[in-house]
């Protein structure tokens, strides 16, 4: 288990295939990421607007009960798109898959008097093979990647995929204000079960890894950069002119704008060629587009309500790495968010 103290702000909610071992537990992971904020960013809250609050989070095996808050997590991650899509195949996939083959996590709170929902999920899936879910799935990347003729690189090798050149999907989602230190362990946890399931068979190595997360745009952070440019075109156009003139929305300015907290809006160093500009509602996203062989960036169509109550433009994000370098990601990842020593 590990003991976190996450910052709340005012009116923000906590809102078969390719692969055993045994369900998790918080000890068999060694020490747990612990989350502690920017404490300038804290500093700038008033202490009306803030309060400190220790969660101890525990790391378990998907099981059948929580198919339904799985399937709201999907659901927030496919947006607008997901009523198109049978999500609850995928759920029924996560926790099969974690139950029946060892891979997998969630993340509840840990409570003794409670049984919580999961709040983030790590999970993945094999697009070379063929299952309700894995086609379910497959079939939308190629849908949004048929779209564009930028996205062919990246549309070849979705449809490259099969049982001898496996693509492994990692399927991760979290409520938007839990830590990003949560990232490095889940994938790190993943990634041995992963190998350890490989090197009980004679299934081959995948030849990728393909992430896929939400963005939005950072026009959306307009008030925080302090341009008055009216004629700044919007969304990928918007976020391309910026980035040409080094403008950029942080990945982390996500977090921090859905906390009430100061926003850097600045280009990072060594950002990678695959930068769309946008900011990310995962932090990680920068730097695993560091290690990137094909990455693409769609919108989402906004929601009815979206002009009523001033949501900012949304997009889905599909990123490819080798799976010859998820090591050295994770080492990234690690690096930028270490585990604490306890």
């Amino acid at each position: 288990m590990a003991g976190c103290q996450a910052a709340s702000h005012a009116g923000i909610t906590a809102a078969d295939p390719f692969f055993g071992r045994a369900t998790h537990s918080c000890n068999s992971m060694g020490s747990k990421p612990v989350e502690k904020h920017d404490q300038n960013a804290a500093e700038n809250m008033s202490e009306e607007d803030m309060e400190m609050i220790n969660v101890d989070f525990d790391f378990a095996a998907p099981s059948e009960s929580d198919v339904p808050a799985l399937k709201r997590l999907l659901q927030q991650q496919w947006y607008t798109h997901a009523p198109q899509l049978q999500l609850h195949s995928v759920a029924e996939h996560i926790v099969h898959l974690g139950m029946n083959v060892g891979i997998g996590t969630v993340v509840k709170v840990d409570d003794l008097e409670q049984i919580h929902d999961p709040y983030a999920l790590m999970s993945c899936m094999d697009l070379g093979t063929s299952s309700p879910a894995t086609d379910e799935v497959r079939n939308y990347f190629i849908s949004q990647l048929s779209r564009a003729a930028s996205a062919k690189p990246l549309l070849d090798l979705v449809q490259a995929a099969t049982e001898s050149k496996p693509i492994l999907y990692i399927i991760h989602e979290r409520m938007i204000n839990l830590p990003p230190q949560l990232m490095p362990p889940l994938l790190r946890m993943l990634l041995a079960e992963v190998k350890e399931t490989l090197e009980e068979s004679t299934k081959p190595a995948p030849t990728h890894v393909l992430f896929f997360s939400r963005a939005f745009s950072a026009d959306a952070l307009d008030e925080g950069r302090g341009d008055d440019d009216d004629d700044e075109p919007a969304g990928l156009a918007g976020a391309r002119k910026r980035k040409a003139g080094g403008l950029h929305a942080r990945p982390e300015d996500a977090a921090n704008a859905a906390l009430g907290k100061q926003i850097s809006n600045k280009k990072r160093s060594g950002q990678s060629d695959f930068d769309d500009g946008l900011g990310s509602f995962h932090p990680e996203d920068e730097l695993i587009r560091e290690f990137a062989s094909h990455s693409y960036t769609y919108r989402f169509p906004p929601p009815r309500d979206a002009e009523a109550s001033f949501e900012p433009p949304l997009f889905g994000r599909l990123i490819a790495v080798p799976y010859a370098k998820m090591s050295s990601l994770l080492d990234r990842l690690h690096q930028e968010w270490p585990e604490p020593t306890q």
